[in-house]
């Protein structure tokens, strides 16, 4: 039987504010987006993980994301 994948507590920051979210690391970034913009309510951000920008259609994992990582955001008022 299959073990289900365990959820990792990410810390999402931006320079004005910040919150914890549960994910799973085979989630794939989009995924997070969503999260970021009920939080935050902006369509135009940028994610990071240890400075490497994170494209929406690839996993979590493959940015190396673990639980206590933290993703830093860059939010814009309009598209870049």
């Amino acid at each position: 039987m299959a073990r289900a994948e365990q959820k990792i507590k990410v810390k999402v920051e931006s320079p004005t504010s910040e919150f914890y979210v549960e994910v799973k690391a085979s989630d794939k970034v989009k995924d997070l987006i969503k999260i970021v913009k009920k939080v935050w309510g902006s369509d135009y951000m940028l994610l990071s993980h240890n400075s490497v920008e994170m494209k929406g259609d690839q996993t979590l994992s493959t940015y190396g994301v673990k639980n206590g990582s933290v993703i830093k955001v860059t939010v814009f008022a309009e598209e870049p």
